[in-house]
């Protein structure tokens, strides 16, 4: 290993320059080389370079034999500006060019190599930029042309050779009066003194001629051109052919005159139905305060019928339990009567009060009020209830999951909804047969169930099932008003839950309330 040096004579040069050994070991490098690698190598120890990595031109890592050092050494020959990239251990990158030169000793062997660095990481990135200023010029579908401040073009793209039809060759080096009419020869004066001042013009519309002397309407924005010294040495022009919009401008102005005439003539149109609704409006205005007091008429005609209603259904009721309280237990012709008579009053009890509830909603006279109740208990009761009006072998069975048992919603409204739908599952399941009730507390929501084993609802029904006073095809004889499930829905809405449903025809059906716990 050859001792390491403690001079070095390049350090005051600005070019980078490092020296090997004849084994490609670092034995010297200046602060430039220091710099371009972004580290202080270590003499004697550092192989070939002094640089993190060296990377080709595919950024692939440059295996040691291939480092220009190496070749120099291998080939007894001066590599001259080979281009790499060197990568930084902060991972930033520069471009440079490495030239290694070979020494020898008076005997032909060598003895090392001098190596020189050139940073030409801003010339690749000029370079990169012409390169893609020239894409964008000769792509655009604008005309670029520049010219001098003595109106010579001194540029010419491709779009400006298809709008102007002259070539590159026929239009460089003549004036840009090539393509200005007579008649706006003057335009060229006055754009070019604003150059000349250091102005810009943006967006000036007037006209240019091709080839074949045609006039083409255009949009105009010209810019100065300065040298590296900051002076002023021509100008760039961007030309934008506005033919298209000069031709939908002109069908936006003869529209226009149409719309007016059509405007004018709607308006007499107008001014004679203003006058027409003038006339009827008195009439409308009668029409809709009788229709108001049909309105209020027909509430409270459903809410005296409703009350009035209740009174003698209520003496039927107690009838017909007097007369099963006195009659002998062996008379089952009176009993059957009076089951009948007991049912029919039910049956009719529930349209009144379907009825009403729909009244109510209708008139906005539902108010809800949230408490906080036990809803185990609140179930219990109403399963109860309902199974005295059970058909004979139908069982209602609740159960209810979750640890929590309060709820936070309107007792009542939820009483009517669960009684609606347990009522429409005895009424459409047959005898000897189940109706499971659930109700269910999580974090998120409170939940009710009802699910039956009965007819089912047709599929072509499901979509209106909850439309007032809808009944589905297969319920036959069976009694209702079709009212239940629309209130049912308008209940659970007041109170921001939520209704749906699934079902198979004869197969029966499964509904699911929900409602947001508040928290």
């Amino acid at each position: 290993m050859p001792p390491q040096l403690s001079i070095n004579p390049y350090d005051n040069l600005p070019v980078a320059v490092y020296t090997c050994d004849e084994n490609g070991y670092l034995t010297s490098f200046n602060k430039a080389a220091e710099h371009i690698w972004g580290r202080i190598p270590e003499i004697g120890i550092d192989r070939w370079k002094g640089a993190w990595r060296l990377l080709d031109e595919d950024g692939k890592t440059v295996p040691p034999e291939h480092h220009p050092v190496a070749l120099a050494i291998k080939g007894r020959k001066v590599i001259t500006q080979a281009e790499f990239t060197i990568q930084q251990p902060d991972a930033s990158a520069k471009n440079v060019q490495i030239s290694s030169v070979p020494t020898f000793d008076e005997f032909g062997n060598i003895t090392g190599v001098i190596n020189m660095l050139i940073d030409i990481t801003e010339q690749k990135r000029d370079e990169a930029r012409q390169a893609m200023l020239a894409s964008i010029i000769e792509y655009s579908e604008d005309a670029i042309i520049s010219k001098s401040l003595d109106g010579i073009i001194t540029t010419w793209n491709q779009a400006a050779e298809n709008m102007f039809g002259y070539k590159e060759y026929e239009a460089i080096g003549r004036h840009i009066s090539l393509i200005i009419p007579d008649e706006r020869k003057e335009e060229e004066q006055l754009i070019i003194g604003k150059i000349k001042n250091g102005e810009s013009v943006e967006h000036f519309e007037t006209v240019r001629i091709d080839k074949d002397h045609r006039e083409i309407p255009i949009s105009l924005t010209v810019s100065p051109l300065r040298n590296k010294k900051g002076l002023i040495i021509g100008a760039s022009k961007i030309v934008r052919d506005i033919t298209r919009q000069k031709d939908a401008e002109e069908e936006l102005r003869h529209y226009t005159i149409h719309l007016e005439e059509l405007v004018e003539e709607r308006t007499t149109s107008l001014n004679k139905t203003v006058v027409s609704l003038q006339q009827t409006q008195e009439d409308l205005s009668r029409s809709l305060e009788k229709e108001k007091e049909l309105g209020q008429l027909k509430s409270r005609f459903v809410s005296m019928a409703s009350h009035e209603f209740r009174t003698p259904l209520s003496a039927i009721k107690l009838s017909g339990s007097l007369i099963d309280k006195y009659v002998p237990n062996d008379n089952e012709n009176v009993r059957k009567h009076t089951h009948k008579i007991k049912s029919a009053v039910s049956n009719l009890t529930s349209i009144l009060n379907d009825f009403l509830s729909l009244e109510k909603l209708e008139t906005g006279k539902v108010e809800v009020n949230f408490e906080n109740f036990d809803l185990v208990g609140f179930a219990e009761e109403i399963t109860e209830e309902m199974q005295l009006m059970a058909k004979q072998g139908q069982f209602i069975v609740y159960q209810h999951s979750g640890v929590e048992r309060s709820a936070n919603l309107d007792a009542n409204l939820l009483r009517n909804c669960i009684i609606n739908l347990i009522s429409n599952a005895i009424k459409y399941s047959g005898e000897n047969s189940f109706i499971e009730f659930e109700t269910e507390i999580n974090e998120r929501e409170y939940l009710v169930t009802v699910k039956d084993n009965g007819i089912g609802i047709p599929e072509k029904d499901q979509k209106h099932l909850f439309e007032p006073f809808f009944r589905a095809h297969n319920t036959g004889n069976i009694q209702g008003t079709g009212l239940g499930l629309n209130i049912v829905a308008r209940y659970t809405d007041l109170m921001r839950g939520s209704i749906d449903f699934k079902s198979e025809l004869s197969n029966g059906t499964k509904f699911t309330l929900r409602f947001p716990v508040k928290n």
